[in-house]
């Protein structure tokens, strides 16, 4: 009898011991299943994900300034600083509501044809503005090389949309094509200006601009 009983004592422990050893199997199972799909899952994140660049700007608007005898409006983008920003991975949205509270929307895109606006007017703009206001380098029309998605923006770099100055097909200025319906614009209303770093699809400045 002590040996029948010895023997139901151990096939008793036997069976309560599996149980056990195959929750603890499935718990690691488990695990390593949940540290592979962690770490594929953050390699897929990690690798899609654009950073976008930091940088301070100062912007100026102005509009019937007398310069050397002539009356000439523009708006003025500089960076201050910050990191080299190329461009071409730029995009630059202007909006405002006027004297009649109608709401007008550009969206700028580098090179040609990168002008759309959103409403208030025609759908789209042939320009290359806002261009590179660097006299040494090229001519606003002329030298491709001061073309909006074709330089650097970098601490001290200036860009510039002007109302003399005609686009490439010679109907619109660089600041008409850059700000909706410009004509409607008055001294003293507020323009947002937002640069949009397109690869991140992340603002890198935005601000209220008062037109002087």
């Amino acid at each position: 009898m002590r040996h029948i009983k010895q023997r139901k004592t151990f096939l008793r422990n036997n069976t309560a011991a599996s149980p056990v050893i195959g929750v603890m199997l499935m718990v690691v199972v488990t695990v390593i299943l949940a540290a592979a799909v962690s770490s594929y899952a953050g390699g897929l994140v990690g690798g899609g994900t654009k950073t976008a660049p930091s940088a301070t700007f100062e912007v100026q608007i102005k509009k019937g300034v007398d310069i050397g005898g002539e009356n000439i409006s523009f708006m003025k983008i500089k960076e201050i600083t910050g990191d080299s920003i190329d461009t071409s991975d730029l995009k630059i949205i202007t909006s405002y509501i006027d004297d009649n509270n109608d709401f007008y929307m550009t969206e700028v895109y580098p090179n040609s044809e990168n002008t759309n606006w959103v409403n208030g007017g025609n759908p789209s703009k042939v320009c290359v503005s806002p261009y590179w206001s660097n006299p040494a380098i090229g001519e606003f029309g002329k030298d491709e090389a001061v073309n909006f998605g074709n330089y650097v923006l970098k601490p001290g770099v200036v860009m510039i949309a002007e109302s003399d100055e005609a686009d490439i097909s010679g109907h619109d200025t660089g600041l008409e094509a850059v700000i909706s319906v410009w004509e409607n614009v008055s001294k003293g209303d507020f323009i947002t200006v937002t640069l949009v770093h397109t690869p991140s699809s992340k603002p890198v400045f935005e601000s209220e601009v008062e037109v002087v």
